[in-house]
C-alpha cells in the first residue's frame, strides 16, 4: 500500500514572552502512519510552559524536506487549533489522504507551533462603575493600542493554520471568504501625506509570498489599514474581545472627571499624538506619550480605536481620536463610525478579556 512517508519531525516555537511569563514549549513528538487502511497520520506531542495559559497550535507540512511549507493540510482533528491546555500525550489526527488524494511521497515533513498570545501584550485589570445609564467594564483591557509585531504575529500563525489569504499581493481575507466582501487588512495602504508626515500612518507589514514581517522601526507602532472585521479575527483567535464604546469610555475617563485619555482638561502635542503634531510617521510608538488614569496609553489620538458597538447597520463606533484629528475628535465622549471593512491610516484597535 502506497503511503505518505513522514520520516522526520522538525520544530518551531513561536514564543511569546508576556513580561516573565514563559513561553510555550512543543516537545516529544512522535508521528506515525495508521496501517488499518485509514492512512491517517497521528502526530502526538507534549505541551508544556506559558504558565498554564490555554496555547492555539498548528500544524504545517512540508513535501520537499522543509524548504518550503506550501501542502494545503487542513483535515486536522484532536489537540489542534485554540484554547488547547498543557499536558503530556497530546494527540493530532490527519486526513491526509482528504488533502492529498492521489498524492504519495517520501519526503514529507510536519513542523508543529504552539503560541500563547501576542508578543508584549500588557493587561491591566480594572472595575469601573461606567458612565451613567451604560454598562461598567469589569475584567483586563490592554494597556497599550494593538500595536504591528502583535498583528504581525497573528497573520502569521493565522496563514499556517490556513485562516487567511492574501488576494493581489495587497488585501488579507479570511480563506473563507471566497466573495473577498470582508477585507481583515490592506497591505497596500499608502499613509496619508499632509498635517506634517509623508504617508503618515502607512501599513507597515509587508507579505513576501510566505511571511509577513514589519517594517523596521515600527513593530511597536500601533497597527493600522485594519478593518473592524481584522481586528475581531484578531481577537476571536486568541480568546479577546473588543470593548464596547461605552467600556472604552469608562475606562479612558478615568473616575468620570477626565476629558482627555491623556488625563488633562485641556491637551497640546506634548501630551497626545494628534492634529499638529510634528512626528515625520503620523503614528508613534505605543506609549510614548505616558500612563494616565488606571495606567492606559494612547487612550486619546495615535489612532482611532475600533470598538463592538454597532452605530446602525454595518457602521460600528470607533472612539479615541487619531494622528491627524484636532482635538474634540479626541476627548473621552466622542465617537467615529465608520463601515466594518474600512481601514485607514489612523484606524486601529485595542482588545480586552
Amino acid at each position: 500500500m502506497k503511503r505518505i512517508l513522514i520520516s522526520t519531525v522538525m520544530l518551531t516555537l513561536i514564543s511569546t514572552a508576556v513580561f516573565a511569563k514563559s513561553p510555550p514549549v512543543v516537545s516529544n513528538i512522535t508521528i506515525s502512519q495508521r496501517t488499518d487502511g485509514s492512512t491517517l497520520v497521528d502526530i502526538r506531542y507534549t505541551l508544556s510552559g506559558a504558565e498554564g495559559d490555554n496555547c492555539t497550535v498548528s500544524v504545517q507540512v512540508s513535501s520537499d524536506g522543509g524548504s518550503t511549507w506550501m501542502v494545503p493540510a487542513v483535515s486536522f482533528t484532536g489537540a489542534v487549533g485554540s484554547n488547547i491546555t498543557p499536558g503530556n500525550d497530546k494527540l493530532i489526527t490527519w486526513d491526509c489522504i482528504k488533502d492529498l488524494p492521489g498524492v504519495f511521497g517520501s519526503n514529507y515533513r510536519i513542523k508543529v507551533t504552539a503560541d500563547n498570545g501576542p508578543a508584549r501584550m500588557v493587561w491591566v485589570y480594572i472595575n469601573d462603575s461606567g458612565v451613567s445609564g451604560h454598562e461598567r467594564f469589569d475584567g483586563y483591557m490592554s494597556k497599550y493600542e494593538t500595536t504591528n509585531a502583535q498583528y504581525c504575529q497573528f497573520l502569521n500563525v493565522a496563514k499556517a493554520s490556513n485562516l487567511i489569504t492574501v488576494y493581489n499581493n495587497s488585501s488579507v481575507y479570511a480563506t473563507s471568504d471566497t466573495s473577498h466582501s470582508q477585507l481583515y487588512y490592506n497591505l497596500a495602504g499608502a499613509g496619508l501625506t499632509g498635517y506634517g508626515p509623508t504617508n503618515g500612518g502607512a501599513a507597515r507589514i509587508k507579505y513576501d509570498g510566505s511571511l509577513f514581517t514589519v517594517d523596521s522601526g515600527f513593530e511597536n507602532h500601533p497597527v493600522t489599514y485594519v478593518s473592524w472585521y481584522g481586528a475581531t479575527a484578531f481577537c476571536e483567535y486568541y480568546g479577546y474581545r473588543l470593548p464596547t464604546e461605552w467600556e472604552w469610555q469608562a475606562v479612558a475617563d478615568f473616575n468620570g472627571s477626565f476629558i482627555y485619555g491623556c488625563g488633562t482638561s485641556s491637551i497640546n502635542n506634548n501630551t497626545m499624538n494628534y492634529f499638529g503634531s510634528t512626528h515625520p510617521y503620523g503614528t508613534t510608538s505605543v506609549g510614548a506619550f505616558g500612563a494616565y488614569g488606571y495606567g492606559m496609553c494612547d487612550m486619546a489620538g495615535n489612532v482611532w480605536e475600533w470598538t463592538s458597538s454597532i452605530y446602525s447597520g454595518s457602521l460600528r463606533v470607533l472612539r479615541s481620536g487619531g494622528w491627524p484629528n484636532p482635538n474634540d475628535g479626541c476627548t473621552v465622549s466622542h465617537k467615529n463610525k465608520l463601515d466594518q471593512d474600512f481601514t485607514f491610516s489612523d484606524i486601529g484597535f485595542r482588545v480586552c478579556r
